[in-house]
């Protein structure tokens, strides 16, 4: 028969060990899972950035279509907002999962985004272009975030999936209708990273 006193001295014991090796094994298995989850890299698809460019402005094309504002939009880099717009432009992207706690860039990785701005646009030619717009998102798709249909900032944001984006706004105070494409990550053939991915890249003109 074992003494009560020694039995309550192991139990003690084996207490004492299960608190002390809860954290070792609960560190162990992070540092595995981060490993494994580095080793293996990322699922970004391999895309040139100039086919990704052609995929964003084809979208952005169908929006402006939707928009219902027949102003032709050459390329343009402006420094104003209250100036008329249409750019790519580029930024990093990161690892998903545990990861991405590094905060550093995935190495070859780029997002791409197309940006384009109307300037004089009234309000009623504003909040029409909104409701076409809503509109179509809603038949094609897509899922509607945010729509804010009156104030001096009207925005309508959607998205499809995990990383395809628009979104799209009209300022008051600069009587602009703006509009954003937001593509997923990709992998650059080439190796380019970020915004030296698409540097040299220029949209076509909306129509």
């Amino acid at each position: 028969m074992i003494d009560p006193t020694r039995r309550r001295l192991r139990i003690g014991l084996y207490v004492v060990l299960g608190v002390v090796a809860l954290p070792v094994l609960l560190i162990a298995g992070l540092v595995l899972w981060y490993a494994v989850d580095r080793a293996t890299g990322e699922d970004f698809p391999v895309v040139p950035p100039a086919e990704t460019a052609r995929r964003a402005t084809e979208r952005s094309q169908e929006m402006y279509d939707a928009a219902g504002i027949a102003r032709p939009l050459p390329a343009v880099r402006s420094g104003e907002r209250a100036e008329a717009d249409n750019r790519l432009s580029g930024g990093v992207c990161y690892p998903r999962g545990i990861e991405g706690i590094e905060d550093t860039p995935e190495p070859r990785s780029y997002r791409l985004y197309h940006e384009w701005r109307l300037d004089a646009v009234d309000e009623a030619e504003g909040a029409a272009a909104l409701r076409r717009l809503h509109a179509h998102l809603k038949a094609t798709g897509w899922t509607v975030t945010d729509y804010e249909t009156s104030g001096d900032n009207r925005e309508l944001r959607a998205h499809k999936g995990d990383d395809d984006r628009v979104s799209f706004a009209w300022r008051s105070y600069w009587r602009t209708l703006e509009g954003f494409t937001g593509m997923p990550c990709a992998y650059d053939p080439a190796g380019a990273q970020g915004e030296q991915a698409v540097e040299d890249l220029e949209p076509p003109a909306l129509r």
